[in-house]
């Protein structure tokens, strides 16, 4: 029997066809770099593997990015849903919101104010470090009430300052970063980088997931963000599988070690990972 995430995957790929991916004149899939010969080949023959057709009628590259968002967004709170058993709490994913509106970065707020204040201030904590996620994925502090459905757990007495306890105060507290990337260059690559060094450097508390999801066919550009350890927990690419068979298809060794080299070293994965990765 078929199990949902397959199921889910499929449907993604559908979407995409239909509404997201294009080919020009040439056959080149919109997701490829039409100025390179290998990244051209990859896309064509990823195009192949999905088995479908590409939609038709023009697509700005912004336009396409949001498009990518919301297709990774409904995919990832679709089969979260399902797996809700593994890591229950009250969930919601959004997007493009401001980390300062969550528990762990909400003291950003004051440093902000600090620093229009004092331009001195400015200088020394440098900017840019109150980002928006592509995708957030947060959860909502819990009522005593629920904490305790089993059994006494929670009183006046005890766990006072826990961010899980709604009378406590505390706000949302953000679970995971999404960085949407439908095609990867040298300062899109860049700019998940510089996220998820924000995220690390200014969080108090609980690090969140830091993950960014491609559909860029060239290894190296992929290998840009996926490679190295310490910002982003992994890449996960919208058809790992496909990209990987159009790769042996064409006969690029080069690219077939790299991507093999990703894999192998946990570095990156298919998109239908990273619901069960994020209930971690």
């Amino acid at each position: 029997m078929e199990g949902f995430f397959t199921q889910a995957r499929k449907q993604l790929h559908l979407h995409m066809l239909a509404g997201l991916i294009r080919v020009n004149e040439r056959g080149v899939p919109n997701f490829a770099d039409g100025s390179s010969v290998l990244s051209s080949s990859i896309a064509r023959e990823m195009l192949l593997l999905l088995k479908g057709k590409a939609g038709t009628g023009p697509l700005t590259a912004q336009t396409a990015g949001l498009v990518f968002e919301d297709l990774c967004l409904s995919f990832l709170r679709d089969c979260f849903v399902k797996i809700t058993h593994l890591r229950p709490g009250k969930w919601v994913f959004s997007r493009n919101l401001s980390i300062a509106g969550f528990e762990q970065y909400k003291h950003l707020l004051e440093l902000e104010h600090l620093a229009a204040l004092h331009p001195e201030l400015a200088t020394a904590l440098g900017g840019n470090y109150i980002i928006k996620p592509d995708i957030v994925i947060f959860r909502e502090p819990e009522e005593d009430d629920e904490i305790n459905r089993e059994a006494p757990i929670v009183d006046g007495e005890s766990a006072g300052r826990t961010v899980l306890r709604k009378v406590n105060g505390g706000g949302s507290i953000l679970h995971a970063s999404v960085s949407c990337k439908w095609t990867l260059r040298s300062d899109r690559s860049q700019n998940s980088r510089t996220e998820a060094l924000n995220l690390i450097r200014n969080r108090k508390g609980h690090l969140p997931h830091i993950v960014a999801v491609t559909a860029e066919p060239m290894p190296s550009r992929i290998a840009s963000i996926a490679l190295g350890t310490g910002d982003m927990d992994c890449v996960y690419h919208f058809a790992l599988r496909e990209l990987k068979e159009a790769i042996e298809r064409i006969g690029s060794e080069d690219s077939s070690e790299l991507i093999r080299t990703m894999i192998e070293g946990n570095r990156l994965k298919d998109i239908s990972d990273l619901p069960l990765d994020l209930a971690v």
